[in-house]
């Protein structure tokens, strides 16, 4: 599974992270794909693949008290539209783009629902004009 991990610290313990990594090796299990750094500071970006949560823990762990980490499970785009495309097909066209017709023509009951929510929008700006002119 790719994942990718935000790791971000507190700028106080720069030095600390800059030391500590510097010596970290990744725990086997772990492949890393890329790391990038925050130009602005004090947060990277890794993405990585593995095959289970034990060797994830193992590689977060020595880590935890001093940084925080926002993990996702990635893939790349193409290979998720081949994917969207085929469990699209198997819901009956119910996935992303299903109000979309041959062509990228776009459905008259998607049509109407934009209409809908431009009127309700239109009622809600209404709405908090009325209300504004009453509180002055």
């Amino acid at each position: 599974m790719l994942l990718m991990d935000i790791i971000t610290w507190e700028p106080k313990d720069s030095l600390k992270v800059a030391k500590f990594y510097a010596n970290y090796e990744y725990p086997k299990g772990i492949k890393v794909i890329d790391e990038w750094t925050d130009l602005t500071g004090y947060r990277t970006f890794i993405i990585y693949e593995t095959d289970d949560e034990k060797t994830y823990a193992s590689s977060v762990f020595p880590f935890i008290g001093l940084c925080r980490f926002e993990t996702f499970p990635v893939m790349r785009l193409d290979k998720f539209m081949q994917l969207a495309e085929k469990l699209a097909e198997k819901a009956g066209g119910k996935g992303p783009g299903a109000g979309q017709g041959e062509g990228g023509e776009v459905s008259e009951e998607l049509i109407q629902q934009i209409e809908n929510l431009e009127k309700r929008i239109e009622r809600l700006e209404h709405h908090s004009f009325v209300q504004q002119e009453d509180v002055t």
